[in-house]
């Protein structure tokens, strides 16, 4: 007897994205590459190896697709772990499906029936035949896709669908890579780009968010609408890194990226996790607590010195509380909207 997955598959039509221009959340550069990561390919040999590596994951990449069927399957293999302790498969390995309805000019969500197997697949069965819909589609936020196919039913219509604007590009740590939502659609960078008609750009290496050269490099050459720097989480003040060294670190991709885009805007932040109410981990706060404060003042002497358009998020922006983290600083689904509600108030004034 056919599986239900083998079964549905024979009904369907298959569609690549890759080749097609059709993945959105990524740099320009990107447009024609013929995988699924977040770097280019000669990045390879200027980033550290955990950064490349971790430039593979899909992270914040989505595709957008119309069509009639009410039948959506989605099939792809992925080349690392499934899940990790503190993240389930489906945040880690899963996709997640959105649609924008273009009547209401809401976003809707659809569940899918799924199997993490060699080949992953994920049926989103009886959903309508949306046609004033378009589908949006969230990669994984922790794994990478090698190859990935989207089937709809045989006698319907499909087309890949592309915005083109200045997106918001977003570098930071673990948490703005996704860790720990439950699916990628609630990671914080996604739920921002869908109160926004620009595309954001998810430039976040869990651990490795540490505004090194190469990354703002690739971030200078890009035409945004905003560029957040969210990468304190992975900056604290250590034997090896000093609170004036921290200064310098934020001064310098401030005047790199004012260098090409004079009035751009430019987002700096607090660790969200600074100063959480209830948090019995002195310690750990205390290291929190010294990096943002580093940031704070460096972003108050560069708009003292003349430096315009430069916004600041505190970590009391966030408001995250003991239901929100997974752990010492991951936050989880609740974590992640209070996250992008903070991003979103600022951006909606920048925007």
């Amino acid at each position: 007897m056919l599986s239900l997955s083998v079964a549905i598959a024979q009904s369907k039509k298959y569609f690549n994205p890759l080749g097609q221009e059709a993945i959105q959340g990524r740099l320009a550069i990107l447009d024609e590459a013929k995988n699924f990561g977040r770097l280019p390919l000669e990045s390879k040999n200027v980033v550290r190896d955990p950064v490349w590596s971790l430039g593979t994951n899909s992270a914040g990449l989505y595709i957008e697709f119309e069509t009639s069927s009410d039948s959506i399957q989605v099939r792809y293999k992925v080349k690392g772990s499934l899940n990790m302790p503190h993240m389930p498969s489906t945040g880690v390995s899963g996709v997640d499906l959105y649609s924008f309805n273009k009547t209401t000019k809401s976003w809707d969500w659809a569940f899918g029936q799924y199997q993490f197997k060699d080949t992953v697949t994920y049926n989103f069965n009886n959903i309508g035949k949306n046609i004033n819909h378009t589908y949006r589609l969230y990669l994984p936020l922790y794994n990478t896709v090698e190859w990935l196919e989207i089937g709809v039913n045989v006698n319907e219509n499909f087309k890949f669908i592309r915005k083109d604007n200045k997106p918001i590009i977003v570098y930071g740590t673990s948490i703005a890579q996704g860790a720990c939502a439950s699916r990628p659609g609630v990671g914080w960078t996604n739920i921002l780009g869908r109160e926004f008609d620009n595309e954001v750009v998810n430039l976040a290496f869990s651990g490795n968010g540490r505004l090194e050269q190469p990354i703002l490099d690739l971030i200078n050459k890009e035409d945004a609408a905003v560029y957040i720097l969210d990468c304190i989480p992975n900056l604290a003040i250590t034997n090896s890194r000093s609170e004036g060294q921290l200064d310098s670190l934020i001064t310098h991709a401030v005047q790199l990226l004012r260098s090409k885009h004079p009035t751009t805007p430019i987002v700096l932040a607090e660790h969200s996790s600074a100063y959480t109410r209830g948090f019995q981990n002195i310690h750990t706060m205390a290291e929190y607590g010294k990096s943002s404060k580093v940031v704070h003042a460096t972003v108050k002497r560069l708009k003292k010195s003349g430096v315009k358009k430069l916004y600041f998020v505190s970590a009391m922006d966030y408001n995250l509380d003991i239901n929100s983290t997974v752990d010492y600083a991951h936050p989880n689904d609740i974590g992640m909207l209070k996250i992008a509600e903070a991003y979103h108030k600022i951006l909606k004034r920048i925007l």
